[in-house]
């Protein structure tokens, strides 16, 4: 999970719907990068850097793979 991304939108107020209409893509497609199933598009990073006012080295960093979505269960991977 790119929980630097999560913690963002939450400092932001967005909700994932509203952060996905604002980027012009899906929920699903927002949720398959948040949990690292799909690579995020470069344009699409460089967009939410600029929303966020941070880095993309930033949201990128503390990757957690092998949590499920809820984030407190650990699975094999």
């Amino acid at each position: 999970m790119l929980r630097n991304i999560e913690a963002e939108r939450i400092r932001n107020g967005f909700t994932k719907d509203k952060l996905a209409k604002k980027l012009g893509v899906s929920t699903k497609s927002y949720y398959n990068w948040i949990y690292e199933k799909t690579d995020i598009p470069s344009s699409i990073l460089m967009e939410l850097a600029k929303i966020f006012g941070t880095s993309v080295g930033y949201l990128l960093s503390g990757s957690i793979s092998g949590y499920t979505e809820k984030g407190d269960e650990k699975t094999d991977v």
